[in-house]
């Protein structure tokens, strides 16, 4: 790698490491779990905005942000349009 290269992925990590994660979209396993992706999340890793609180079901799609290394907020129930 040239020195340029390296320079410019320095750069480039320190310019990612400040950014907020992007919105994801989830599936309910159940009413207080769900999943991104292949990433398993329990009801310790979530909180959920206080509207969804026993009213979602699994397979509902959501929208999930994460907020820290470990935890996630449930913001809202996406339907179909």
């Amino acid at each position: 790698m040239n020195p340029y290269e390296e320079m410019l992925n320095i750069m480039r990590g320190e310019g990612r490491k400040d950014n907020t994660a992007p919105i994801q979209l989830g599936t309910m396993n159940d009413s207080s779990s769900c999943s991104i992706g292949k990433l398993k999340l329990s009801k310790n890793d979530l909180l959920m905005a206080e509207h969804l609180k026993g009213k979602l079901e699994k397979g509902d799609k959501v929208a999930v942000y994460r907020y820290s290394d470990e935890r996630y907020l449930v913001l809202v129930k996406v339907v179909e349009a």
